[in-house]
Order: structure tokens, then sequence, then C-alpha cells
């Protein structure tokens, strides 16, 4: 089993990101949220605003994305958004 959390960020014109990270951090309409892997389930819609997560290496990457859902689960977390730009 891998220790990192699986992250999907997709828009509908494409993937965006698809990769093993090791946290997430994403605008919430009811406030930002962190996600580490083993996090409880849920599920939220987004509010515009910045993505931040580290990859696997530990490395910090930013999108700015337009609203949209996140579903949270203890070893994966898919991002549907409007649009997603690396910041």
């Amino acid at each position: 089993m891998t220790k990192e959390l699986f992250l999907e960020v997709v828009t509908p014109e494409r993937a965006v990101v698809s990769e093993e990270v090791q946290s997430v951090v994403a605008p919430g309409s009811q406030g930002e949220f962190g996600v580490l892997k083993g996090h409880t389930t849920f599920l939220t819609s987004l509010d515009s605003g910045i993505l931040r997560f580290k990859t696997a290496s530990g490395t910090e990457k930013k999108f700015q994305i337009e609203g949209g859902f996140a579903e949270v689960l203890p070893d994966k977390v898919t991002v549907l958004a409007e649009s997603a730009v690396e910041a």
C-alpha cells in the first residue's frame, strides 16, 4: 500500500493533474481545507481560489481553480473544476 494520496484534477476540457501527492489544500465553499492520507470521506463544493499540493517528491505546486466540487476519500482526492491553470 502506498503512503501517498492520489490527486486527480479534471476540467471539462482535460485532466490537469493525475499523480501521487503528500498533501492537498483546497478552497472549499465553507473555507479552505487540507487533506492528508487517511482523511475521512466527504464531498464539498469549491470556491474560486488556489489549489495547493505537495508532490510525492516534496515540491509544492499551485493551480488557480474556478469553482467545482471535490471528493475526498482516505487515499484519493478528486477535484472537478470549471477551470484549472497552473499558478
